[in-house]
């Protein structure tokens, strides 16, 4: 696995080898409040630079929304909380503000060897928080005079304290002591979040903090601390959401505002607008809005969405196209459709096989498949033939075995989410048609989204439902390939002439 700077994003290589010697005196806080928020935010405005973005190389001002957050994890009077949740849309400086809270509590605590975990669903998204962070200390000549920078983590020897990089893992926690910063807590399970708890639960006076987006599902850790605190808030542990009204339009400039503190300043509404036209309205409200997803599953796509891209053409025998299968064994269908190898490829339904009314004994015919697949590949020019191999993992080496050009698509969350946010977008920007098929149309109506963290990806309304929706996954893995060929960079040969 590559280090920490190399697969956060932004990061810079850092050299190998011995560092070079920094002070072994800690940061003069003469000058600085004794206690509390107003400590922190003489830190970030006395220490801290913006590293990129809006306001990119100016001192780091803490907004007022910001320090309404550090009052409460950080009062003046009494002691603070030793947990808390922030529930923030994107775009509103999470990682920035994760980072300023890290390097204050291993430079400003005034406590022998301060330790903090920033902890992500993988070392990667652990690292953005921790590059951030280092950033920051590279822009300050005070810090960077005090710290020694590795690719995963910061140590202040002055008073050996350090900013450390980990994963959300069981075991990774184990033997760990100290403050923990988590990062988008709605992917982590609820034995990392107690695991945290007890590793930071050996010292006196630490912060388990989360600062994270709404989770996917009510069926998380961060929903039952939500729920937990909207009920009976905890003295002890810091809540703050920032949310809006489920009821009202997505395009709700109240909601919009009041769930983005930030709106009007870094965040702009032409961003927002923009996420807006591209994105699933669930995904919208959730990760644009702080809206916690309801148990109403949304439609992937609606008629008036179908409606725009139908067109009535017909694939040409001859034509580049992708061939995409998606099987079954007995009770479910099983089709093969097409994509045209182009900017806007056109999906059409070739073949369908169904169960009828009566499905019990029913078995697809695939020595019937394996032949459809033969005679489409002679008709077009195919150029990839693309199945999920847990069913068909037998016709697809016989394909294969016969030169036909097969890849397994294996239908992974990972693949599957992107490639459905994706087709979502195409079909909203109306860079994709399909054909005038009432079945195809019918498995597009009646494919429900399940969000899941690696994207949505389509599901059916109920396991025992009727109603198919084959087609229009295998309408998805077909577009998702001819989409890549199309803006494949075409490889050109250079002309030799030879000589005379």
């Amino acid at each position: 696995m590559g280090s920490i700077a190399q697969t956060a994003p932004g990061a810079a290589p850092l050299r190998s080898g011995r560092k070079a010697a920094v002070s072994p005196d800690p940061l003069d806080l003469t000058k600085a409040p004794a206690k509390g928020w107003k400590r922190v935010q003489w830190f970030a405005e006395t220490h801290l630079t913006i590293p990129h973005g809006y306001g990119r190389g100016k001192p780091f001002v803490l907004r007022p929304w910001q320090l309404m957050i550090l009052k409460g994890l950080f009062p003046m009077r009494g002691g603070r909380p030793s947990k808390g949740l922030l529930s923030l849309p994107r775009g509103n400086g999470k990682s920035s503000l994760s980072a300023v809270i890290a390097l204050y509590l291993i430079h400003c605590e005034e406590e022998w060897s301060p330790v903090v975990l920033l902890c992500g669903a993988d070392l990667r998204s652990a690292g953005i928080v921790l590059n951030m962070a280092r950033r920051m200390t590279e822009l300050s000549p005070e810090l960077l005079a005090r710290t020694k920078v590795y690719q995963d983590r910061l140590y202040v020897p002055g008073n050996d304290g350090t900013v450390q990089a980990m994963p959300s893992d069981v075991g990774a926690l184990q033997g760990w002591r100290g403050h923990a910063i988590v990062d988008e807590l709605h992917v982590v399970s609820a034995d990392v979040w107690e695991s945290m708890l007890l590793a930071t639960g050996k010292q006196e006076n630490s912060l388990t903090l989360a600062i994270s987006t709404p989770a996917v599902t009510e069926e998380s850790v961060m929903w039952s601390l939500v729920k937990e605190n909207r009920e009976h808030p905890d003295r002890d542990f810091f809540f703050r959401e920032f949310t809006s009204d489920t009821s009202h339009e997505i395009n709700c400039k109240h909601c919009e505002k009041s769930s983005n503190p930030a709106l009007g300043d870094f965040l702009s509404s032409k961003s927002m607008a923009s996420v807006r036209s591209s994105t699933r309205p669930s995904e919208y409200r959730r990760l644009r809005l702080g809206q916690w997803p309801t148990k109403v599953e949304d439609a992937f796509l609606s008629t008036s969405d179908l409606d725009a891209i139908t067109k009535p053409r017909p694939l040409l025998d001859g034509e580049r196209v992708v061939l995409a299968l998606d099987g079954s064994l007995t009770g479910d269908s099983t089709a093969i459709t097409l994509a045209s190898v182009e900017q806007v490829p056109h999906l059409e339904l070739m073949r369908i096989w169904e169960p009828g009314r009566e499905p019990e004994g029913y078995v697809v015919p695939m020595l019937e498949v394996e032949d459809e697949i033969r005679l489409l590949c002679s008709r077009f020019d195919v150029v990839e033939v693309v199945a999920d191999p847990w069913l068909y993992s037998r016709s697809l080496e016989v394909l294969s075995g016969e030169g036909l050009p097969v890849v397994r698509h294996p239908q992974s969350r990972e693949r599957m989410g992107p490639l459905t946010s994706g087709l979502y977008e195409a079909v909203v920007n109306q860079l994709v048609t399909i054909s005038e098929s009432p079945i195809l149309r019918s498995h597009f109506l009646a494919a429900r989204v399940l969000e899941t963290p690696q994207g949505p990806v389509l599901r059916k309304a109920a396991k025992s439902s009727p109603n198919k929706i084959d087609s229009a996954v295998s309408a998805l893995m077909a577009w998702g390939r001819a989409t890549y060929y199309a803006n494949r960079p075409v490889e050109r040969r250079r002309l030799v002439r030879s000589r005379r």
